[in-house]
Formats: C-alpha cells, sequence, structure tokens
C-alpha cells in the first residue's frame, strides 16, 4: 500500500526530526535524520511552488468587475499602492 505524502504530514514529521536533533543523539542518528530533514524540506518547498501557482489574486477593475491574475511577486509589489 502506497503512503499518501501531503504538506501537513510532511511538515508535522520534519518538526519531529528537528526535534529530535535538538537533543543527545549519536552522529550516525543525526545524520540520518538531517538527511530525512533535508528530503522533508525540498518535498515541503515544492508542495508550496505548486500551491503559489495555483493561487489567484481577484483584481477589481475600474468598472467594478473583478479579473483574475495569476499570482507572482510583481502583483505583491502593485498591491501595496
Amino acid at each position: 500500500m502506497a503512503k499518501t505524502i501531503d504538506f501537513e504530514s510532511s511538515l508535522k514529521e520534519l518538526e519531529q526530526v528537528v526535534g529530535e536533533l535538538d537533543g543527545e543523539i549519536k552522529l550516525e542518528r543525526a545524520l540520518s535524520l538531517f538527511e530525512r530533514g533535508m528530503e522533508l524540506s525540498t518535498q515541503l518547498e515544492s508542495f508550496l511552488k505548486i500551491a503559489e501557482q495555483k493561487v489567484e489574486i481577484l483584481r477589481k477593475q475600474a468598472d467594478g468587475s473583478h479579473a483574475a491574475e495569476i499570482f507572482d511577486d510583481k502583483n505583491l509589489d502593485g498591491a501595496a499602492e
């Protein structure tokens, strides 16, 4: 049976890895945990990039209607104006 991987479970596992690394552990275990933590970090970054690509920002048009735009960093700069 394949294990379902989702953002929340990956984040929880990463938090557990970091917590264990914070304690006193043997070098071999620390290296193993560090490697798993890096894998999880990469996986979480991928989840976030995909989510960011799916986010749309609604912009109010001059006529009162709304238009959807794909989220990007440029939209953040213009939103403050």
